[in-house]
């Protein structure tokens, strides 16, 4: 990652957020201070959406880069896709992902874009949608959280607005910003044009997903349904399916999120006519 940034040619940082502590990230990695631009670490942080959010804060440029350490681009896909922000500076862009091996970046499959969630045999089943065009970029429900790029103040709107819905550790269920983003006002689109190659996890021969990532699992996806769903059918379809295929998990997980996030449900209350919900989340 950071000698793919090295090769950006334009004034940058890069912001390392990781779960690991300083002592065991600098004893496998080195300082990494011998490049001419900063490079910092943020350390300890134990989910992702926690660490999108600390590293937003921290961030001092105008553009924010968010990326995976998994994901392989060059400084000309970069351009283009900074070039596409700047066409839609208040919303959010997204590439579209190849799947590749990491490190040695090479394809091994096939292309996705946008997303949807669909809520009809099983909760939350990732659906990729295809593409509107291959020539120009367009409006999407969600895009994968692991690349993505919009101006600070963009994000800085959000972070008004909760930030990254953050379970106490492990991977959370990142994409729903996009839900809540457009909900404020901005949208969110891939750009077809440009492909960056990321490592899906969990496939034969490829890393799996661990006790930490998926310790937190129910909580962020019972919290980001309750914080964004006001459409009284939706979540009577939602909370039905819901229920008879999460069972306990399903209300207890509610309650927390009750507990945590009843006040960002009431801020987001009155904005709740601003999509149709029924475009991200399909049942």
């Amino acid at each position: 990652m950071v000698e793919q940034v090295a090769r950006l040619p334009y004034e940058k940082e890069l912001i390392f957020v990781t779960s690991a502590k300083f002592s065991d990230f600098y004893s496998k990695y080195g300082k990494l201070d011998n490049y001419k631009f900063p490079v910092s670490v943020i350390g300890n942080i134990q989910s992702p959406g926690s660490g999108r959010s600390i590293g937003a804060r921290e961030a001092s440029g105008r553009e924010l880069i968010f990326m995976d350490c998994h994901v392989c681009f060059t400084p000309e896909k970069i351009t283009k896709l900074l070039a596409t922000l700047n066409r839609h500076p208040d919303d959010v862009v997204a590439p579209s992902m190849q799947v590749i091996d990491f490190p040695s970046c090479n394809v091994e499959g096939g292309i996705g874009y946008g997303i949807a969630f669909s809520f009809i045999d099983q909760p939350y089943k990732w659906e990729w949608l295809p593409p509107s065009s291959t020539e120009h970029e367009y409006q999407t429900p969600f895009v994968c959280a692991c690349q993505f790029l919009c101006k600070k103040e963009t994000m800085n709107h959000l972070l008004g607005y909760g930030g990254f819905l953050t379970p106490p550790i492990g991977v959370g269920m990142e994409e729903e910003i996009f839900m809540r983003i457009q909900r404020l006002g901005h949208k969110v689109y891939i750009d077809p044009t440009v492909a960056l190659g990321h490592l899906f996890k969990g496939y034969a021969g490829k890393p799996t997903w661990d006790t930490h990532s998926n310790s937190g699992w129910f909580f962020p996806r019972v919290a980001s349904i309750y914080v964004n769903v006001f459409d009284k059918e939706l979540w009577r379809k939602i909370e039905s399916l819901c229920s008879r295929v999460w069972g306990d998990e399903w209300y207890k997980n509610l309650e927390i999120a009750k507990t945590q996030y009843s006040w960002l449900r009431n801020l987001m209350k009155p904005l709740a006519g601003k999509i149709d919900e029924n475009w991200f989340l399909r049942t």
